[in-house]
């Protein structure tokens, strides 16, 4: 009797094993929106159209992901529609408002970066002296043991990333 157990036992556990290697073999082929892929999506310069979002969108939701980061950002984008969408107008909010309609009604996720900028730093609020600035630097090879009492030399400007070894100032 003992035996007939044990072994009536070995056998649900062997249904339900492959039962669950079924089940996750199902989930891997389609699996749950909360465990599909996410994405960053760039609206780069306002190079952006109502037409295009929608199209982005259902292209998204068709190939199974599950939502999507929004970034504005800028950099030096070539123009590719017919009118830019300046962050903040009204028209980029009206196509802004339109997207996250569409992503609700698909049932994505969305996550926005809080402002416009690599670095959350753009935006028309930022003045030019709160703007970011570029990282200028000056090799200066001194000897020690006694004071300088010389002026820095002007940091290298647009010299590339590895200007060529000067001599040393004293």
């Amino acid at each position: 009797m003992k035996r007939f157990l044990t072994l009536a036992l070995l056998l649900l556990a062997s249904a339900m094993a492959f039962a669950q290697e079924d089940t996750l073999y199902e989930h891997f082929l389609n699996p749950e929106k909360s465990y599909r892929p996410r994405t960053w999506w760039h609206w780069m310069n306002g190079n952006i159209t109502a037409d295009g979002v929608r199209k982005d969108l259902e292209w998204m939701d068709r190939t199974g992901l599950a939502g999507f980061h929004l970034f504005d950002a800028g950099l030096e984008t070539p123009q590719v529609v017919d009118r830019r969408l300046i962050y903040m107008t009204p028209e980029w909010k009206g196509v802004f408002h339109g997207a996250m309609d569409i992503a609700d009604s698909l049932g994505m996720e969305v996550t926005i970066a809080s402002s416009p900028g690599w670095s959350i730093t753009g935006g028309p609020w930022v003045s030019e002296d709160d703007a970011e600035k570029k990282l200028v630097w000056r090799e200066c090879i001194i000897q020690g043991g006694r004071k300088y009492k010389d002026f820095l030399p002007e940091p290298y400007r647009n010299a590339g990333p590895y200007p060529a070894r000067r001599a040393p100032h004293t």
